[in-house]
């Protein structure tokens, strides 16, 4: 998240030297590689705590076991990013030395079609989830259909609203990643590349609301009720020594013979 935002900050900050020099590549190649990149971090984010959500329910009610989702999702997440840093390279250099930034271009918008067809799967394994978690609790009741582990967590405001939350932003991602996609895909000199409009609402705003959301509902906080702390138990020894070595106090010796004595009667 914090790789994400600061990627984000980068590629406004090209922006702003833009704007008061509109013929600067340096401020058109960081903006465009900064915020074409910057979301494929957030959407990292979002695929670890599907497996949380999935142990919090029940891992018995997903087609998949948990961890699966984070080895499937993170590697497809690191392949976007990879691909589209490579193109926005590639057509850096090219741009530099006065060549065709063409095969830069069709490198970054594979990276951004396959970004978009990992989150589109991601949306659909969760709706698969949240179906079949409904249907297991009215076929056997939420008793059966639920891990009781961790009921007190899934009971609790913080955690519903983390689900909203965690909902919200992988939708504005998607729009957000759509919008990119097919802007890249006409061009430079594409009607949605002249659209400002078009890129403050689906760029700008999607972005800005999948970070507040995210971080109004962060997953270390929310997930906090779900903790169970265990009470540190003193098992007494037979020694006049404690468990590390160090002498015992006399009165918590002959405690501890009292305790010894009685036991035995």
């Amino acid at each position: 998240m914090v790789s994400g935002c600061a990627l984000e900050v980068l590629g406004y900050i090209g922006r702003i030297m833009e704007h008061h020099n509109p013929f600067l590549e340096n401020g058109f190649l960081m903006q465009i590689v900064c915020l074409t990149i910057a979301p494929a971090f957030l959407a990292a984010g979002i695929y670890l705590c599907l497996s949380r959500i999935v142990t919090t329910f029940g891992a018995q009610n997903s087609r998949i076991a948990p961890l699966t989702y984070s080895r499937f999702f993170i590697p497809c997440d690191v392949i976007s990013l990879m691909l589209q840093a490579a193109g926005g390279g590639i057509a850096s250099v090219a741009s530099h030395t006065n060549r065709s930034t063409k095969t830069g271009d069709h490198i970054m918008v594979a990276g951004l079609s396959f970004q978009v067809a990992t989150l589109f799967a991601f949306i659909l394994l969760c709706a698969d989830f949240g179906i079949r978690t409904l249907q297991r609790m009215r076929k056997l009741g939420a008793a059966q259909a639920l891990d009781p582990t961790h009921a007190k967590l899934r009971a609790s405001r913080a955690f519903r609203g983390f689900l909203v939350a965690l909902a919200l932003a992988t939708l504005c991602i998607f729009i957000r990643s759509v919008y990119r996609l097919a802007e890249l895909s006409e061009g430079w000199r594409g009607a949605l590349m002249k659209n400002q409009a078009l890129f403050i609402g689906l760029e700008g705003v999607m972005v800005i609301v999948a970070v507040l959301v995210l971080n109004a509902f962060h997953p270390g906080i929310c997930f906090r009720e779900g903790y169970i702390k265990k009470k540190k138990v003193k098992v007494p020894t037979k020694s006049g020594r404690n468990w590390f070595g160090k002498s015992k106090k006399k009165g918590e010796v002959d405690g501890e013979k009292e305790l010894s004595e009685r036991s035995s009667m």
